[in-house]
């Protein structure tokens, strides 16, 4: 009988750790412990975690996209788009958002994509950051800037959106100057993003200068596309420009060619490529514009 009161031990530690864990999400639903920083302390996180690329024969400034990568970190997929995107003459800024806070491998799968850890409305801040050093670079068009996120970059750039359409910044900044958010981000692409909770965003206060396109994948297991759809629903009804589609037979990061081993993740490189291309196309629509 004396597995009884260690049976009983083990349950209160787990009450405990459960406990300490509800806190930690109440928390971060509701800003406590988000880290904040200013603006050029944000900057100085990211900056050495952060890499901007322009074509070898980009003749000025060329308008560009900031890269966020997944929950796990950044994967062979980011480099892949990349190379693409300088192949069309756009310049590329990488965020290793999980570098930036010593979260490796081990630590991002088990906290921050259990959402335990770097919720998106902490990670905007790094939006912000990036947009600065767009500006800095005399390479970069600072004023035609796409954003584009897989998975928890997704979601963090809908968080992201929802901020700027209530005219704030990220919560995570403090002592922001005047700037307004998302200053010069003119679209904005998600591919398989989490849209369930905790994500801020309800489809009813993007910012509305700032078109939102989105590939859905079918068989997502990991961010139901469902989640996703009722949220853009929500945007379109709002007045909001939300362009989504959902791809036949895919699963969450169909385009990462070396993805883990879960069954809920499939590559399909002919559908990689197509994402590619169809990013390439809504850039040279969206960031047009301004070209002279």
């Amino acid at each position: 009988m004396r597995w009884k009161p260690v049976i009983r031990g083990s349950l209160a530690v787990l009450v405990i750790a459960l406990a300490g864990l509800g806190g930690c999400a109440a928390g971060q639903a509701f800003g406590f412990i988000i880290p904040q920083r200013t603006l050029a302390d944000q900057v100085a996180l990211i900056r050495p975690h952060t890499l901007i690329a322009v074509p070898d024969d980009a003749a000025g400034p060329v308008p560009a996209a900031i890269l966020l990568h997944g929950c796990g970190g950044l994967r062979q997929v980011q480099p892949d788009y990349a190379n693409e995107l300088l192949a069309a003459g756009y310049g590329v800024i990488t965020v290793d958002s999980n570098s930036a806070r010593s979260i490796g491998r081990l630590s991002a799968m088990t906290q921050v994509c259990t959402a335990l850890r770097l919720w998106g409305r902490e990670r905007a801040a790094d939006i912000e950051a990036a947009l600065e050093l767009a500006r800095e670079d005399p390479r970069i068009d600072a004023t035609r800037i796409a954003l584009i996120g897989w998975s928890h970059g997704g979601w963090t750039v809908l968080d992201a959106l929802d901020y700027a359409g209530e005219g704030r910044m990220p919560p995570a900044l403090t002592h922001t100057g005047e700037g307004a958010p998302l200053q010069g981000v003119q679209t904005a692409i998600t591919l398989y993003p989490y849209c369930g909770f905790p994500v801020r965003a309800d489809g009813h206060g993007f910012a509305p200068h700032i078109p939102l396109h989105a590939i859905l994948a079918e068989r997502d297991m990991v961010a139901p596309h469902g989640d996703c759809e009722r949220l853009f629903s929500r945007a379109r009804s709002a007045g909001l420009s939300v362009d989504a589609v959902v791809w036949d037979g895919l699963t969450h990061a169909f385009d990462e060619p070396n993805a883990p081993p879960d069954p809920r993740m499939q590559y399909d490189a002919d559908a990689a490529a197509r994402a590619r291309t169809r990013i390439v196309e809504i850039l040279d629509r969206e960031l047009a514009a301004g070209q002279g």
